[in-house]
């Protein structure tokens, strides 16, 4: 395997390498985010419970989780000066935190859903809640994930 130009000077990959890490460090999830995003995993995990007693309330709780993911996304871009964007599952280290939390929000939607329909609405509401923080700490291993491929220079794909 041939060694490109730019690999053979030690100066520059050193370089390299302190810009990569002062780019994931710049990814460190302040806590409003960390927060936000808990908020949106609550709102979302309560609406079977909310959709099986009131009428609109998956759609209402839909529209809300998407404006909350939404905008802490942006404010983190912001404030970050890292835009990952929402197709996170593009960088290698965060496909398998989708998975997990794609793996979550099935189990837990049908998991109240079942609940809900022997009438356990404590046992539902304990479900959604496991979820919300099973939830939120995949999130937080997805943007880890995230941070060490651009440390690394795996970038998305």
């Amino acid at each position: 395997m041939a060694m490109r130009d730019d690999m053979k000077n030690p100066a520059m990959l050193e370089l390299l390498r302190a810009q990569r890490a002062q780019l994931a460090g710049r990814l460190e999830t302040p806590w409003w985010y960390v927060a936000a995003m808990a908020f949106a995993w609550a709102v979302a995990f309560a609406m079977p419970i909310g959709s099986h007693y009131l009428t609109g309330a998956g759609i209402g709780g839909s529209l809300l989780v998407i404006v909350v993911f939404l905008l802490a996304q942006y404010a983190l871009a912001r404030v970050s000066g890292v835009n990952v964007g929402i197709v996170t599952w593009r960088y290698p280290s965060g496909r398998a935190w989708t998975i997990a939390i794609v793996m979550v929000i099935f189990a837990a939607d049908a998991g109240e859903t079942l609940l809900l329909e022997h009438r356990l609405l404590a046992a539902a509401i304990v479900v959604g809640g496991l979820a919300t923080v099973v939830g939120t700490c995949c999130w937080q291993g997805h943007l880890r994930g995230i941070r060490r491929d651009l440390q690394t220079g795996r970038g998305a794909r």
